[in-house]
């Protein structure tokens, strides 16, 4: 079973209500999911917005490779999310995961998992990587609270979707 899979405007809404005033500059929209279809991707590096997500797909991912821009987080591996900005990361409940970031544009990032109120789950948190070419990488156990994963300096861009799957 598949627990529901928010579209990431309603995950950035109710991160707006739940980070309060600091992160809500800008951070409005219509929430009117019909114009999703129409957006393409902000970073050059990336060409699309969709991946696939059915969960057979993923049922032997363990390891994740996402790309660091300001702009969004682009996928490098699996082969499934590659070139995808901001891909939804089907998890399974219970497994181990690790997620390695690399710095693509000599800007603080940071790649945080946040269940769908807006705040931090547990530590599962990597260090911030500055200077381009650097690398952090997050291991971690998925639970079904994890909802989004997201740049804690980048927050209303650089964030995608977390698909937790029960087996």
């Amino acid at each position: 079973m598949t627990a529901a899979s928010p579209t990431r405007r309603r995950v950035l809404s109710r991160l707006c209500l739940a980070a309060g005033t600091l992160l809500t500059a800008g951070c409005v929209g219509s929430g009117d999911d019909a114009d999703d279809e129409d957006e393409a991707p902000i970073v050059d590096a990336a060409r699309s917005l969709e991946n696939d997500t059915d969960p057979e797909t993923w049922r032997d991912v363990s390891e994740i490779r996402l790309d660091a821009y300001v702009g969004g987080w682009v996928g490098v591996e699996p082969a499934h999310v590659d070139r995808v900005e901001n891909p939804t990361l089907v998890l399974f409940a219970d497994r181990s995961y690790e997620i390695t970031i690399e710095n693509r544009d000599n800007v603080k990032h940071n790649l945080a998992i946040w269940d769908a109120d807006g705040e931090r789950v547990g530590e599962h948190a990597t260090d911030v990587v500055v200077n381009t070419g650097t690398t952090e990488t997050l291991a971690f156990t998925a639970t079904e609270e994890m909802a989004i994963y997201i740049c804690e300096h980048q927050p209303r861009i650089q964030l995608g979707d977390l698909e937790i799957v029960a087996e």
